[in-house]
C-alpha cells in the first residue's frame, strides 16, 4: 500500500491557504516567510500527486480534490491540538501511587487531610497501619515510601533518614471505678493491667509508655475500645482518639499529675526510593496536615 508522506506543516499550510486566498496572508498568519509557504504547498501536491489550487485565480480557488481533502485537514488540525494539549498537561496529570505506613498512634485526621493536600498534586497515597521494626523493613526495602511513627531514643537505622513531624500528648484512661482511689500512684498502675495498642513495642518506647508488669496487646482501635470500657484494663493512649467520648472511661489523675506526656512524632524514608520533588511535597504536605490534626 502507497502512503503519501506529509508534515504537520505542510496540512497547516494548506489549511491556512485555503482560509486565507492567497500565499502572503497565509504566511503572515503562520509568521513564515511566501516562500518557505509556497514550498510546503508545493512539495505536498507532489506527494499527493494532484494540485490542490488554481493558481490561475486571485485569490485561489480550490480544485475538486482540494475542497474535499480540506475538510480532512481542518479535522487533522483539531485533532493535531488535542493531541498538543494532552501532551502539554500529561506531566501534571501522571498518577504517582505511593506508601505510607504508620503506628496506631497516628491521628487519623492527619492521614486523612495529607492525603487530600497530595491529592491535589497527583499524589495517591496507600495508607497501611504498621509497628515500627515492621515498617523500617518495608522502607528499607522499597515497599513502602514514607513512614509516620513516634521517635525512639535510639538512631535510626544507618539506611533511613528523619524529620520531626509533631509531637503527641497521652494520658492514662481507665473504666470509671476500675482504681478506687485517686490520684493513682505509680505503684498501682504497675501492679494493674495495662491495654498496649501495639503487637510489639520497642524497648525505647516500652520504657516511657509501659508501666505494668502484666500486659494485655489489642493494636485494634474498636477492640481497644470495648475492653477499656469492659474494665480489663487500663491505657496510655493519645488525646486525639476522644477516650473521654467512649462509655464509662475516664482520664486518671495519677501521683505525678494530670498533664499528660508528650511524646515526639517522625517522618521516616529511605534516601533514593523517592524522588527529590515528590520527597519535598510530601514533606511539604505533613508539615501542613499536621497542626489542622
Amino acid at each position: 500500500m502507497n502512503t503519501v508522506n506529509f508534515t504537520l506543516a505542510q496540512i497547516e499550510a494548506f489549511a491556512c491557504v485555503c482560509e486565507c486566498g492567497t500565499l502572503t496572508k497565509a504566511a503572515k498568519k503562520l509568521s513564515k516567510d511566501r516562500t518557505t509557504v509556497s514550498q510546503l504547498l508545493d512539495y505536498l501536491e507532489i506527494d499527493l500527486g494532484y494540485t490542490l489550487f488554481d493558481r490561475s485565480t486571485r485569490p485561489l480557488t480550490l480544485t475538486e480534490p482540494g475542497k474535499l481533502l480540506y475538510r480532512q485537514a481542518r479535522l487533522f488540525l483539531h485533532e493535531a491540538q488535542a493531541f498538543s494539549e494532552v501532551a502539554r498537561q500529561m506531566p501534571g496529570q501522571i498518577e504517582t501511587r505511593l506508601t505510607l505506613c504508620y503506628d496506631p498512634f497516628t491521628p487519623r485526621a492527619f492521614l486523612l487531610r495529607l492525603v487530600e493536600l497530595l491529592a491535589e498534586q497527583q499524589i495517591t497515597l496507600d495508607l497501611l497501619i504498621s509497628e515500627r521494626p515492621e515498617a523500617e523493613v518495608w522502607l528499607d526495602e522499597g515497599r513502602a515510601h514514607i513512614g509516620i511513627y513516634q521517635a525512639l531514643n535510639r538512631s535510626v537505622n544507618e539506611h533511613l533518614q528523619w524529620r520531626s513531624v509533631g509531637s503527641l500528648a497521652l494520658a492514662a484512661w481507665a473504666k470509671a471505678g476500675f482504681f478506687a482511689v485517686k490520684p493513682v500512684s505509680l505503684l498501682r498502675l504497675a501492679a494493674s493491667t495495662q491495654l498496649m495498642p501495639f503487637r510489639e513495642l520497642p524497648d525505647s518506647l516500652a520504657q516511657r509508655i509501659q508501666i505494668a508488669d502484666r500486659v494485655i496487646h489489642v493494636n485494634e482501635l474498636s477492640l481497644l475500645e470495648k475492653r477499656l470500657c469492659a474494665g480489663e484494663g487500663w491505657a496510655f493512649l493519645p488525646l486525639h482518639f476522644g477516650v473521654e467520648n467512649w462509655p464509662g472511661v475516664e482520664r486518671l489523675e495519677t501521683e505525678v499529675g494530670d498533664r499528660g506526656l508528650q511524646h515526639p512524632v517522625v517522618a521516616l524514608w529511605k534516601p533514593g526510593h523517592l524522588a527529590q520533588t515528590q520527597l519535598e511535597k510530601i514533606i511539604a504536605a505533613i508539615d501542613a496536615a499536621w497542626p489542622e490534626s
